[in-house]
């Protein structure tokens, strides 16, 4: 006769064993983790209800505003996109450098003014036009500054290159806060004259090159 085999459904008892078992844990861990979270649950209604009308308030604005995704771009994300479309822009005119504080774009005075004046030339309020766009769509503080070379003024309305560059300055912003509506609590005018080149005045090439307007948008 032949041999009865008992050996395997002791086997599948000790595996279904094993199952029940690995079952009962995973239930333990599941319940546990579910009953520490209600007990907190109820310590933060317990501890709001302790907090003032204001406070819970507050807190409900904030816990409101966690779940939610801002798509709006940051003042700084603004700027730089600016910057960018504004450096394609006025690529052949101007130099925009951007700084840790600050973004500089750098025009020649030639390019705004005629020798010796503070006017602006027609063809200089097509370039201001195109930096007031940048200005306008972002709230920093916004600085103009004049420079000049080192060749004395003789004649003329004004008596030194101080006074020069500061009403170059001043006519900027003028125009920027009458044409373009730029508030004038974010502009501010300075004249450096001859003290503050960028170049030796040396030749006629570096001095073209000191004769400039700055305007300069602070990013603090």
């Amino acid at each position: 006769m032949p041999e009865n085999k008992v050996e395997e459904p002791i086997e599948e008892e000790v595996i279904e064993s094993e199952e029940v078992k690995q079952g009962l844990n995973t239930w333990r861990t599941v319940y546990s983790d579910m009953t520490t979270n209600l007990a907190l649950f109820f310590l933060i209604l317990f501890a709001f209800t302790r907090l003032s009308a204001v406070k819970r308030q507050e807190l409900i604005s904030t816990l409101a505003q966690l779940g939610k995704k801002s798509d709006k771009p940051t003042v700084e994300q603004v700027i730089n996109q600016q910057t960018e479309q504004l450096t394609d822009k006025l690529k052949d005119i101007a130099t925009v450098e951007v700084k840790e504080e600050e973004i500089v774009i750098t025009l020649p005075s030639p390019v705004l003014f005629d020798s010796g004046k503070a006017e602006l030339k027609d063809a200089a309020k097509t370039i201001l036009d195109e930096v007031a766009t940048t200005l306008k769509s972002i709230p920093n503080e916004i600085v103009i500054e004049g420079h000049t070379d080192n060749v004395p003024i003789v004649g003329g309305k004004y008596k030194s290159n101080w006074e020069l560059s500061a009403a170059r300055a001043f006519s900027v912003i003028e125009y920027f806060s009458r044409y373009h509506q730029i508030s004038p609590a974010r502009l501010s005018a300075v004249g450096y004259g001859e003290y503050r080149p960028v170049a030796p005045n040396d030749t006629e090439e570096n001095r073209a090159k000191n004769r400039r307007i700055g305007i300069k948008i602070i990013k603090r």
